[in-house]
C-alpha cells in the first residue's frame, strides 16, 4: 500500500494538525492580510481624528456585515471545489468557479445600491445627522471596492481548494503595503490631494481589493494555462445547473456569517447611539479582535477544505480528527493574543492615538476583548468543520439565537450604563454561546459521516 494510498483516519491526531497547518498557514496568512488592510485603515483613521473614526467605524459596520454575508455565501464554491476534488472530479469545479463569479456579481449590484441609502438608515437609527452624513459618504466609496473584494474572494478561494493557497497569500501581502502607501496619501493629504479622512481610507482599500482581484485571476489563468486547463474554467456549460445548489449551501452560510456580522453591526449602531467616543472605541477594538478573527479563518478555510475532502472521499472516520485539529490550531494561536490583551491593555488601545479618559475606556474593554479571542475563533473553525459537512442550517439557527437572542439585548440594556467595555461584554455572551452550541452540533454530525 503507498503512502498516498493510506486512509486519513489511519493517521493520527498530530498527522491531522500537521496536515491542518500546512494548509492552514497560507490561507491564514492571507485571510489575515485581509484584516491587516482593515486594522490600517482604523489605525492611520484615528490619527486623524476620534471624528473621522466614528464615521469610518459607522460607515463601515453595515456595509463590512453585508460583504461579509455575501463571502460567506460564496464559501459553497470552496466546499463544492473541494468535495468535487475529494471524489476525483476536477473536470466539474470549472462550472462551480464560474457560478461563484456570478453570485460575486449579482451581490456586488444589490451592495452597491443599498448604499446609497445609507444616510436614511443611519439617521433612522437614531445617529445623529452630521455623522450620518459623514458615515454614509464612507458607506459609498466602500460600495465601490466590494465587487473587486469578492471577485477576489472567488479566485482565491478556488486556488486555495485546488492546491495553490499561497498565491492569496502573497497578493494580500503586496495588496496591504500598498494600501498603506494609498492611505498617507488619501487621508492625511499629499502634494495637492486633499485631506480626506475616512472617506479617504476606504477610497485607498477600495482601489487595492480590485488591484488584489486582477492579481489573482493572472495567476490563477497562468497556472491553469501551465497545467493544461485541468479545472476547464471557461469552457463547457453547467454553471447555471449549479447555481441552485450553490445557492442551497451558499444562502445559509452567508446567512450564518451575516447573523454575527449584522449583529456587530448592531451593537456598533447602539454603540452611536451612546456616544461619538463610545464607537470610536469600539471601532477601534472590533479591528484589533477582527486582525485575531481572521486567522482563525484561515485554519476554518482549511478545516472545511479537510473536512469536505474526507466526507467527499467517503472517509467518514477522519472527518471528526480533521475538525478537532482545526480547533487546537485556532486554541494556540488565539491564546496568545488572549494573554496580551490582559498584560498590556493600554499599549494596544495607544495603537489608536487614544488618550485622555478614552484611554482607559479602551484600555478596560481591551480585557473584555481577551476573553472574546479564544471562543471567537473556537466558533469560526466549528463552522468551517460543519460547512466541509455541507451542514449549514442547524449552526445557522444556533448563530440566530446566540447573537441576536443574546448578544444583541445585552448590548442594548448594558451599553447606557457600561459604555464601549458593556458593548464588549455583549459580544463575549454571544460567542460564549455559539461556540458552545456548535461543540455539541460537530460532536454530533461527525459521528454519522
Amino acid at each position: 500500500m503507498t503512502l498516498a494510498a493510506v486512509p486519513l483516519a489511519a493517521n493520527g491526531f498530530a498527522f491531522h494538525v500537521r496536515e491542518t497547518l500546512k494548509l492552514a498557514a497560507p490561507i491564514a496568512v492571507a485571510r489575515a492580510a485581509i484584516l491587516v488592510m482593515f486594522v490600517a485603515d482604523t489605525v492611520m483613521t484615528g490619527w486623524a481624528g476620534a471624528a473621522e473614526l466614528a464615521a469610518l467605524g459607522l460607515g463601515t459596520a453595515v456595509m463590512v456585515a453585508i460583504m461579509l454575508v455575501a463571502i460567506g455565501l460564496l464559501q459553497a464554491g470552496l466546499v463544492l471545489t473541494s468535495q468535487a476534488l475529494g471524489r476525483g472530479a476536477a473536470h466539474e469545479t470549472g462550472a462551480i468557479f464560474r457560478a461563484s463569479l456570478a453570485a460575486g456579481l449579482a451581490l456586488s449590484v444589490l451592495i452597491i445600491v443599498a448604499a446609497y441609502f445609507a444616510e436614511e438608515f443611519f439617521v433612522a437609527t437614531g445617529q445623529s445627522g452630521d455623522l450620518a452624513a459623514r458615515a454614509a459618504a464612507v458607506a459609498q466609496v466602500f460600495a465601490w471596492g466590494v465587487p473587486g473584494m469578492l471577485f477576489f474572494m472567488a479566485v482565491n478561494m478556488f486556488l486555495e481548494a485546488t492546491g495553490s493557497p499561497r498565491a492569496g497569500m502573497w497578493v494580500m501581502i503586496a495588496a496591504n503595503i500598498v494600501n498603506i502607501g494609498l492611505n498617507a496619501v488619501f487621508i492625511f493629504g499629499w502634494n495637492g490631494i486633499p485631506a480626506m479622512g475616512a472617506q479617504g481610507a476606504i477610497l485607498a482599500s477600495s482601489i487595492v481589493r480590485w488591484l488584489a482581484f486582477f492579481a489573482a485571476l493572472a495567476i490563477l489563468m497562468k497556472r491553469e494555462a501551465r497545467q493544461g486547463h485541468p479545472h476547464r474554467l471557461f469552457s463547457g456549460g453547467g454553471a447555471l445547473a449549479i447555481l441552485p445548489g450553490f445557492l442551497l449551501i451558499g444562502i445559509p452560510m452567508g446567512l450564518a456569517q451575516g447573523v454575527e456580522s449584522t449583529a456587530f453591526a448592531a451593537i456598533a449602531i447602539i454603540a452611536g447611539r451612546v456616544s461619538e467616543g463610545a464607537l470610536a472605541v469600539h471601532q477601534a477594538l472590533i479591528s484589533l479582535i477582527a486582525f485575531v478573527y481572521m486567522v482563525s479563518i484561515g485554519i476554518s478555510g482549511a478545516t472545511a477544505i479537510r473536512v469536505g475532502k474526507a466526507a467527499g472521499a467517503g472517509d467518514g472516520a477522519a472527518v471528526a480528527p480533521a475538525g478537532w485539529a482545526g480547533v487546537a490550531l485556532s486554541a494556540c494561536w488565539t491564546l496568545l493574543f488572549l494573554a496580551a490583551f490582559l498584560t498590556m491593555p493600554q499599549a494596544f488601545a495607544r495603537i489608536y492615538g487614544f488618550d485622555g479618559a478614552l484611554l482607559g475606556v479602551a484600555a478596560t474593554t481591551v480585557m473584555v476583548a481577551a476573553f472574546v479571542l479564544p471562543l471567537d475563533g473556537m466558533m469560526a473553525v466549528l463552522m468551517g468543520a460543519l460547512r466541509g459537512l455541507a451542514d449549514v442550517w442547524v449552526p445557522l439557527m444556533m448563530q440566530t439565537g446566540a447573537f441576536w437572542l443574546g448578544a444583541v439585548p445585552v448590548a442594548w440594556v448594558f451599553a447606557p450604563a457600561l459604555g464601549a467595555p458593556g458593548l464588549m461584554g455583549a459580544i463575549l455572551v454571544g460567542v460564549a454561546v455559539s461556540s458552545g452550541l456548535l461543540v455539541l452540533r460537530f460532536r454530533a454530525v461527525s459521528r454519522h459521516v
